[in-house]
């Protein structure tokens, strides 16, 4: 039987390989770079990633490391509280679900996962230049053809076999980018994890492990843009927020601290055809308002391992995937995309409003919405 073929060793992607390793099934992970290096920053494995985790037998590395997060908060730009459930909501929540929200740098996820890829082959400089959806065969910049039994594509937002399966679609941006980093010298509790909203800007994070901060910072501003002076910018783009915000970003160094804009696309109904189909960020790139990105692809890779495992690496398990996945992630990906417009309102009375509403919203109906982000529907054919 030829290998389940898998574009991209994201997280998405290795958790795939991994799951179907542990299942008896080959799978050959194609990554375009040369090395897996420590790149990246943070975030967070909500519960229901790392329930899915679990279920694949690969939450053990993840568990061991991260750090124990609590449930989320959202704050003003002064850091006053505006929505976060208390600790009796907090902590029947988790123990009705049964997992808790782990901290974790995303290079940890990545060498996690490839420990555990057992019979699973990853090999590196691999760049996919064009894909035959049908067929399952992808072609290699060295002019190279490999063949699978499937074929998943899980090389992110700008995918060749999103692509090669849908046309050529840009991405849309969100209206804000967004500076990332990653600080030994936290200054916050060590469960830490909330936003804060400003005017136009967004400070948030969590700690992850080995007790560092993860942060980012969130602003408005046109697509493509450039820094010039990152210290400037970042003293600027901080100068809202409390004071230990701007130490924890002042202590960051330079080199550390990455710039990308934001963007996602809007769902789409067709994630495959044939004998190839597609998982995370390629299948429903999401902004991380909701922290759920990686989550969702777990997800993705929990679904396929299962139904590949009872229908085989054929077409009908992929097709049973699309119909089981498309809802709840195309769900996640708009209701991320419409949190973002609201915290990134920039004028002083819709920033009041905006305050204001997330102020008076119940904790209880905040914690109904993390029951349904985080409660894993079982994988149904």
């Amino acid at each position: 039987m030829d290998p389940v073929l898998i574009a991209g060793a994201g997280i998405g992607g290795l958790t795939l390989a991994a799951g179907l390793a542990g299942r008896g099934i080959p799978a050959v992970v194609l990554e375009q770079t040369e090395r897996l290096a420590p790149v990246g920053a943070g975030l967070t494995v909500q519960p229901n990633a790392l329930i899915a985790l679990r279920r694949l037998g690969l939450a053990e590395p993840f568990e061991a490391v991260g750090a124990r997060l609590s449930t989320a908060a959202v704050y003003d730009a002064r850091g006053r509280v505006l929505l976060k459930p208390s600790s009796a909501q907090a902590g029947a929540l988790l123990a009705e679900i049964g997992a808790p929200t782990l901290g974790l740098h995303r290079a940890t996820i990545h060498q996690a996962l490839v420990g555990q890829l057992g019979t699973s082959e990853l090999r590196l400089a691999s760049t996919v230049t064009a894909v035959d959806p049908d067929r399952a065969t992808v072609t290699l910049a060295d002019g190279q053809e490999v063949h699978g039994s499937v074929l998943i594509g899980a090389d992110g937002l700008r995918s060749t076999v999103r692509t090669a399966l849908l046309g050529a679609q840009a991405p849309r941006y969100s209206g804000y980018y967004c500076w990332r980093g990653v600080t030994d010298a936290n200054p916050l509790p060590g469960d830490w994890v909330g936003e804060m909203w400003g005017a136009g800007r967004r400070f948030g994070g969590c700690v992850i492990d080995g007790g560092r901060l993860y942060w980012f910072l969130c602003a408005n501003g046109p697509a493509d843009g450039k820094d010039g002076d990152t210290r400037a910018a970042l003293t600027r783009a901080t100068a809202e927020f409390p004071a230990y915000v701007r130490q924890a970003v002042k202590d960051t160094p330079v080199s550390a601290i990455r710039r990308d804009d934001i963007r996602d696309r809007p769902p789409v109904t067709q994630w495959g055809r044939g004998r190839t189909t597609l998982l995370g960020d390629a299948a429903h790139p999401m902004t991380p308002n909701l922290g759920q990105g990686a989550c969702q692809a777990i997800e993705d890779a929990l679904a396929l391992t299962d139904l590949i495992t009872e229908y085989g690496p054929t077409p009908d398990a992929l097709r049973r995937y699309e119909r089981f996945r498309q809802p709840r992630a195309n769900a996640v990906v708009k209701a991320a995309h419409q949190i973002g417009r609201v915290a990134h309102w920039s004028t002083p009375t819709r920033t009041r409003v905006r305050n204001t509403l997330v102020r008076l919203t119940p904790a209880s109906a905040f914690v109904r919405q993390l029951r349904t982000a985080w409660r894993l529907p079982e994988t149904t054919s």
